[in-house]
């Protein structure tokens, strides 16, 4: 109504400069008009929240306020001198705790998502919140999701609101408050109310007397969006002697505790072991963690070398090449020897290209030197190798 405007406005200093704020993107929210910034009509007085469609009150006779910078209204332009929205041009504006009105009387906001919320999946709500310089200032504002439109012609809603506010008294004028939480969907819910859902009695109220009034504030930037905070280090794994895993269990805004006890958002794994980690997202009274075990499997680091014991360089590109099974996961250096001891052949890095060709039929020596790229591990071997059906 316009006489609530009129008496916020007259304790308001109205000195406080213009500022400027950038528009924020919120990724995946989905409240519809979520910054108050769509309007079917510019408001000319505190109690047209509806103007800011979908946004309505939930009560009978309730006066939830729209603000907006298109108007022309001195009452509303007073107040907007000395609380500029957040983000955009338009804000709300509610009681949560209301004495000059009637005991308990209270204000509520109620918008709607783009889909309803999905049964057992998490979202994280949020909104900004400033508190106007009243009579006082309380702690109790949460976000109550619902599957049907919520209607009170009371004055409370007596309601359990999945998100609240648990940060202390919101008693900040001069800057915007996040307020925020997550929670896990029933399914269905495709509504939210925000405001006061406790009554006097329950509501933790201080009184700062900056006038006759309650405690009212302005809101802004209201989000919902589908979030998870599982960490994932991954299935459990192998590890070789010579390497290095890095471990990445990175949150938005967490901080970590390692099986070690140290801190950071990665870990670099050195040898083999049982590896976990816990997270605490403080924003959202979060805890989440993983374990994973890496172990060192020689077979895995080492696979055997297939090597062959006869070749048949004939040109018919089946075994002409003395072909060595596993060779790309090694550095290998071949030597080849004929029945005299006469060495016919070596290089320091074999490819598996070497045919004999021009070599004559008969039985041949090999000494080998592997040595694993994943472990470093080095190994000789040495044997016979037959040459049959020669190039013409």
């Amino acid at each position: 109504m316009i006489t609530k405007i009129r008496i916020l406005c007259l304790i308001l200093l109205l000195s406080i400069a213009y500022k400027s704020n950038a528009q924020r993107i919120l990724s995946g929210n989905l409240v519809i008009n979520p910054s108050f910034e769509q309007y079917t009509q510019c408001p000319d007085n505190g109690s047209q929240i509806t103007y800011a469609y979908p946004w309505e009150d939930c009560l009978g006779g309730a006066s939830s306020d729209y603000f907006n910078l298109c108007t022309t209204d001195r009452g509303l332009l007073s107040l907007l001198s000395y609380k500029y929205p957040r983000t955009g041009a338009g804000m709300a504006g509610i009681y949560l705790y209301g004495l000059w009105i009637g005991e308990n009387y209270r204000e509520y906001i109620m918008g709607v998502l783009t889909d309803s919320l999905k049964k057992q999946k998490r979202y994280c709500g949020e909104l900004y919140t400033s508190l106007l310089p009243c009579k006082g200032a309380v702690e109790n504002m949460g976000m109550y999701f619902s599957i049907d439109t919520v209607y009170n012609y009371n004055g409370l809603f007596s309601l359990n609101p999945q998100i609240e506010n648990h940060q202390g008294i919101l008693m900040d004028t001069a800057h915007w408050v996040k307020v925020n939480g997550s929670f896990i969907a029933n399914g269905g819910e495709k509504h939210l109310t925000i405001g006061n859902f406790k009554d006097n009695v329950h509501t933790n109220y201080v009184e700062l007397n900056y006038s006759p009034m309650g405690a009212y504030y302005v809101i802004d930037d209201v989000s919902v969006c589908e979030c998870s905070f599982e960490i994932n280090l991954g299935e459990d794994t192998k590890f070789c002697g010579n390497e290095t895993l890095l471990l990445n269990a990175t949150l938005p805004n967490a901080t970590y505790t390692w099986q070690d006890g140290s801190h950071a958002a990665t870990y670099e794994v050195k040898q083999p072991g049982t590896y976990w980690v816990t997270a605490y997202v403080a924003d959202y009274d979060i805890t989440s963690s993983d374990t994973i075990v890496i172990s060192e499997d020689d077979a895995y680091c080492n696979p055997p070398l297939i090597i062959p014991n006869f070749i048949t360089p004939n040109g018919d590109n089946v075994n002409d090449n003395f072909q060595i099974g596993n060779a790309d996961k090694y550095d290998i250096s071949l030597q080849i020897y004929n029945r005299w001891g006469t060495l016919i052949y070596q290089t320091a890095h074999y490819t598996n290209d070497y045919n004999c060709h021009g070599c004559a039929a008969g039985v041949y020596y090999y000494l080998l030197t592997a040595k694993s790229l994943r472990s470093g591990k080095v190994k000789d071997y040495k044997g016979s190798l037959t040459v049959f059906n020669l190039f013409g």
